[in-house]
């Protein structure tokens, strides 16, 4: 069954009670002009708005509503809605009176029916409670994180403080701490569920709490991407579980050496975890084992796939994720390294931007502004 253009589905319906759909709207839902002036607005976006006057809004141009901060992101979506597209991004923008508001929006194109774009739509839905919410759980999460960090110092000090005076346990001890403390560091790797980080720092981070001269864990070929907090979190998980089984099984336990390495395949990210033991495989499963179990299930949550090649000397694991690239990362090296650089770039200012709104939300005015 195919898709009927909503032109069509609607081409039966009056026109006042299309108006009417658009008017009883709980979304604040906007006609904007192609000279970026607001040409119409519904009542119950004139409410959630606080707008007491339309003549408040209508003629004037929308990006000035928002804060400063914002604007680029509605010229944007009016660039997107030109080349037929759907723009939407979450931003904050205060209401006519001042009160503090969150909001999704969406800004599409409006057409004649020769096909030439008349007007843009422009839908926000006010997501304040819910972006208050994701703030608070950042928040939690980014002082769990400065905890866990702590605690493995504390427990580095305590290993050192008892192993000193000891030539032997000295040097063990200074080995252990080192470990925690990277292992600190690779946790609190992200603060944010919004703000990538680089593969090629995510797999330093990971791999340097279990490299050792006995057992060195190095990276090959990783192709530096920016990566999303979900997918880190999986490779995380996955990283770790093979490391641990390593370290009971493997290299890390009998000695030998562990590469990883990654690229992309079209719009897959690929990572590859070879493993050669000193000591020979003595077995692929074991009875109560669940650490194999736990990766399978990981990575299909992800939408990925892993294949585990065991040899007689060691494990060659590969892991992909599908469709898990940023789209520019698919164009070309050009392309690669400015998507990169826009990442990291937009993910500093994320941080600064979300805590000064954070903390400053609730006194926050502008009397003059509307999404």
């Amino acid at each position: 069954m195919t898709n009927i253009p909503l032109s069509r589905q609607v081409a039966g319906i009056s026109h006042v009670s299309l108006a009417a759909a658009i008017d009883q709207s709980v979304d604040c839902v906007k006609v904007v002009n192609l000279d970026g002036t607001v040409a119409y607005m519904n009542p119950n976006g004139l409410c959630a708005m606080e707008v007491d006057d339309p003549a408040q809004v209508l003629g004037k141009p929308w990006a000035l509503f928002w804060p400063e901060d914002s604007r680029d992101r509605i010229e944007g979506g009016y660039a997107v809605a030109q080349a037929g597209g759907i723009s939407r991004f979450r931003a904050f923008c205060p209401t006519a009176k001042g009160s503090p508001r969150w909001w999704d929006v969406s800004v599409s194109g409006l057409r004649d029916d020769s096909g030439k774009l008349s007007s843009y739509l422009a839908v926000s839905r006010d997501v304040t409670e819910a972006e208050l919410a994701r703030q608070v759980l950042e928040t939690a999460t980014r002082e769990l994180h400065h905890r866990l960090k702590n605690t493995y110092t504390i427990i580095s000090s305590l290993i050192r403080s008892f192993a000193r005076g000891d030539t032997h346990n000295s040097a063990f001890a200074a080995h252990m701490a080192e470990r925690l403390l990277a292992m600190g560091r690779a946790q609190a790797l992200f603060t944010s569920q919004d703000v990538p980080c680089s593969l090629v720092d995510l797999i330093d981070a990971l791999t340097a709490p279990f490299s050792t001269e006995f057992c060195p864990v190095e990276t090959t070929e990783v192709a530096d991407m920016p990566i999303a907090r979900a997918l880190a979190d999986t490779i995380a998980l996955v990283v770790g579980e093979l490391a641990v089984n390593s370290s009971k099984h493997g290299a890390i336990a009998h000695g030998g050496r562990i590469t990883l390495s990654s690229q992309l395949d079209g719009g897959d990210i690929i990572l590859v975890w070879h493993e050669i033991s000193k000591r020979a495989v003595q077995a692929t499963t074991r009875e109560g084992g669940q650490g194999l179990n736990l990766i399978n299930r990981i990575v299909l949550l992800r939408d990925g796939a892993i294949d585990l090649d065991w040899q007689a000397d060691g494990l060659t694991a590969t892991l992909r994720f599908k469709d898990a690239a940023p789209p520019l990362l698919t164009d070309g090296r050009q392309a690669r390294s400015q998507a990169f650089k826009a990442c990291h770039s937009q993910g500093a200012k994320l941080r600064q931007t979300n805590t000064r709104k954070a903390v400053s939300l609730s006194r926050h005015r502008i009397t003059s502004t509307v999404s």
